[in-house]
């Protein structure tokens, strides 16, 4: 095997007989060897995927490679030192690949962003609704709503900036707004504000103390628009990456309805879904404490993630905390994740209807997931590389596990 990696191009990686290999007949041992290379930057991803990509498409006869191209590796492929058995294996590609995405199961997605080029959908026609679906929705709502008593703002876009100062001005998309307060209320009330993110939306919200708050997809904050003088509570449905301000005399709590997180100036990440049978957090530097419901607090520390099901609670150490705040930055990083999951996270993402077969599909995924492409290429990409297929209309989307 040639270890030479570092100094790879496309062309180098097409005549290496290991590489060729390890696409068509993968391991979980190769797998782990080109991940760790390409985590730790000791071979050019970008040439490394090329080379992948055109090994796949050559195996499926993709016609956007060119005929002569094709000759062109084969002679090259046929000049290493396995030549006999790759030449003996070339009209085995479509029987053998199928067999190897088939058991394998394990998605990863560093190859994705090269599949994601690939237009052909695989056919799976659209058929009658069926009980045995799992669906996950598409929101009727598509637009960002700040709510302040009666007032209702919709903000336009994909994406907005929400803030306040101090005094609890109001400045959104870096516009100042009036919002007329009532006159039935005393001076000393605490008045509060919602700002609903809907699916395929993201929000960023700075509140009156100098709190951050990332706000993901499907997402709901209930907030004053100025804490009072004894404590700072927020509420949260849904999931948001927050930043918050120390103070030593006025502690910070977010509500969720399972947990109460009790935050002494730290960030970190919650995800507390109401349609979703876990809430979590992911503590990424500071100290919080986290208050269930039967009373019992969990003191956590940097790098640790805090898990509460209707099955009770867990505490965890974590080897990387970015792979659970990458959102923020229009991506996803998962470790053997359930491509269930995946799905259910893209169709909040997008803001589409996903049917999914209701029995497990068996089908893990690792890796790095671009949020920025467009829907039907990541799809495209992952019906490539996995026993996956799906048809859409509009924006309901059919998912069938081969």
């Amino acid at each position: 095997m040639n270890t030479k990696y570092s100094q790879y191009k496309e062309a180098d990686f097409l005549t290496d007989d290991y590489f060729v290999e390890s696409v068509l007949f993968p391991t979980q041992e190769t797998e782990t060897f080109w991940q760790m290379l390409i985590e730790g930057s000791k071979i050019d991803e970008n040439e490394f995927i090329a080379a992948y990509a055109t090994v796949k498409q050559l195996h499926k006869s993709c016609p956007e490679v060119p005929a002569d191209r094709i000759d062109a590796i084969w002679d090259r492929l046929s000049q290493t030192n396995k030549k006999h058995r790759f030449i003996a294996r070339r009209n085995r590609w479509f029987r053998y690949a199928a067999v190897a995405c088939g058991l394998v199961g394990v998605l990863s997605f560093m190859f994705v962003t090269l599949q994601l080029h690939f237009n052909s959908q695989r056919a799976l026609p659209l058929a009658d609704n069926r009980e045995e679906n799992i669906v996950f929705p598409k929101q009727a709502t598509n637009q960002i709503q700040l709510i302040s008593g009666k007032e209702t703002i919709n903000l336009d876009g994909t994406e907005a900036n929400v803030e306040y100062n101090s005094q609890g001005q109001l400045i959104v998309n870096r516009q100042s707004i009036v919002i007329p307060r009532g006159t039935e209320k005393a001076s000393e009330d605490v008045e509060y504000s919602q700002l609903r993110v809907p699916y395929g939306k993201r929000a960023f919200l700075k509140l009156s103390d100098g709190t951050s708050l990332w706000i993901n997809s499907g997402s709901t904050i209930v907030y004053p628009t100025v804490f009072d003088a004894a404590k700072r509570e927020i509420t949260v449905d849904g999931e948001v990456f927050a930043e918050v301000s120390h103070e030593n005399d006025r502690p910070f709590v977010i509500n969720t309805g399972e947990i109460e997180i009790q935050v002494y100036g730290t960030s970190f990440n919650v995800s507390a879904y109401k349609d979703i049978d876990e809430t979590t957090v992911v503590l990424v530097d500071g100290f919080v404490g986290v208050k269930a419901k039967d009373g019992k607090v969990t003191c956590m520390k940097p790098n640790q993630l805090f898990s509460r099901t209707s099955r009770g609670s867990s505490l965890r150490e974590l080897n990387d905390v970015a792979d659970y705040i990458s959102w923020r930055d229009g991506r996803y990083i998962y470790h053997n994740e359930p491509i269930e999951n995946i799905l259910l996270q893209l169709s909040r993402y997008y803001n589409v209807t996903m049917i999914l077969p209701a029995s497990v599909s068996g089908i893990t995924c690792s890796g790095k997931l671009e949020l920025k492409e467009d829907l039907n290429r990541l799809l495209n990409g992952l019906s490539e590389i996995t026993r996956m297929s799906f048809a859409s209309k509009g924006d309901e989307y059919r998912i069938q596990f081969d």
